[in-house]
């Protein structure tokens, strides 16, 4: 039986968000937008680039227009370095 209080389960992202990514992880997230907000799993992240990042960007934009919760947990340095350098820390906010 399903608890409907249960935390979602997170959408683990891939260990490389570039431009090959970016569209498969667009697709993934917005269904997951559809069913409610994003609670992303970032611990895999190894490579970054703009295209993933305007992704995380417009997800996030997306959630917040929708009321819904956007959660990026686990950010390892490759992500958070890449979200600090383009100055995207307030449209791409992140958790631990």
């Amino acid at each position: 039986m399903l608890d409907a209080c249960a935390p979602p389960t997170p959408f683990i992202l891939p260990s490389s968000l570039d431009l090959n990514a970016a569209s498969l992880l667009r697709e993934g997230l917005l269904v997951r937008l559809e069913a409610g907000g994003l609670e992303l799993e970032a611990g895999a992240v190894e490579r970054v680039s703009t295209p993933g990042l305007q992704v995380l960007a417009a997800a996030a934009a997306s959630a917040r227009a929708r009321g819904a919760a956007f959660r990026l947990r686990g950010v390892p340095a490759a992500l958070a370095d890449a979200i600090r350098d383009l100055d995207l820390a307030a449209a791409i906010p992140t958790e631990g």
